[in-house]
């Protein structure tokens, strides 16, 4: 499963790599000036491209901006089959995994409309807060700002960090709760993990699993380099595989709310059934009845 969504995000990337390197190469003519690029960055190759051919990069930023978007709707479609296969727990086929991505889809995505509102809201009131934090600090030395900025980031971090993992349990109790609808189950997820604040303490550690991850690429980046074939060859697989762990990651976060709400199920009340009955004439009739 995380092999089929790893191949998707690749081949979206190829869609923009593949004319980009042949319209880089093109423009090029055969220059050397783009090796340089290869031992660091040089903004004066990159400046120089841009005045020459700047030209012929706009329908590469509109067509990275679609494929932005695409990547992001086939995440959101992903949720409902990686869901799927966490509850059945059986060999996994494409086809079943594909019919059950379809079958959620439309909630999952008004789930991440709200996330979306949600985390528009978290913005402005960081942005309030990084303002007042400003006016109070304004004049003070480097390690006085940094210690008024230092609990802005912190609850920023946790504000979002709080929002995204509400996402992740919405999505894992609509599926385990089909009669609800996606405001419903994103408040009901809202209320579980403020009750059980376990829950983003897992969170977290996943985070940090991924932020060292982010290390160990950086690391491997510096002590590689890219200063020959081969070792631009290593790179790109250890590239490819940090993609591959980032997916898996993400499908973690997904089972650790499903795991967890498999363990401590929400309390849904039952829907209540309403049965048609003939209440007025059966009474008549007792009433004739007792009369008698």
């Amino acid at each position: 499963m995380v092999l089929t969504v790893f191949t998707v995000n690749l081949a979206l990337g190829l869609i923009l790599a593949a004319p980009l390197y042949k319209v880089l190469q093109s423009e090029a003519q055969g220059s050397l000036e783009f090796n340089k690029l290869i031992g660091g960055f040089d903004l004066t190759v990159i400046i120089d491209f841009l005045s020459t051919s700047g030209k012929k990069l706009p329908p590469f930023w509109l067509l990275g901006f679609v494929l932005s978007l695409l990547y992001l709707v086939l995440n959101i479609f992903f949720a409902g089959g990686i869901l799927s296969q966490y509850a059945l727990r059986g060999t996994f086929r494409i086809s079943e995994f594909l019919r059950n991505c379809t079958q959620y889809f439309a909630k999952f995505l008004l789930v991440f409309l709200i996330e979306l509102v949600a985390l528009l809201g978290v913005c402005i009131i960081s942005f309030i807060f990084l303002g007042v934090v400003l006016i109070a600090s304004d004049g003070s030395t480097e390690p006085v700002q940094m210690a008024w900025l230092t609990p802005f980031f912190l609850i920023s971090g946790f504000l979002f960090t709080v929002v995204l993992n509400i996402g992740n349990y919405a999505k894992v109790i609509l599926f385990k709760n089909l009669s609800l609808n996606a405001w419903l189950g994103f408040w009901k997820a809202a209320n579980y993990i403020f009750q059980n604040f376990k829950t983003m303490r897992i969170y977290w550690a996943i985070i940090a699993v991924a932020v060292i991850l982010v290390l160990v690429y950086l690391f491997l980046e510096s002590a590689i380099g890219m200063n020959s074939v081969f070792k631009i060859f290593v790179m790109f697989i250890v590239q490819q595989a940090f993609i591959f762990g980032r997916v898996f990651i993400k499908m973690w976060m997904l089972s650790g709310a499903f795991d967890y709400l498999t363990l401590k199920p929400v309390p849904i009340s039952p829907t209540p059934v309403f049965v048609a009955n003939n209440s007025t004439e059966l009474s008549g009739d007792n009433e004739s009845k007792l009369s008698e």
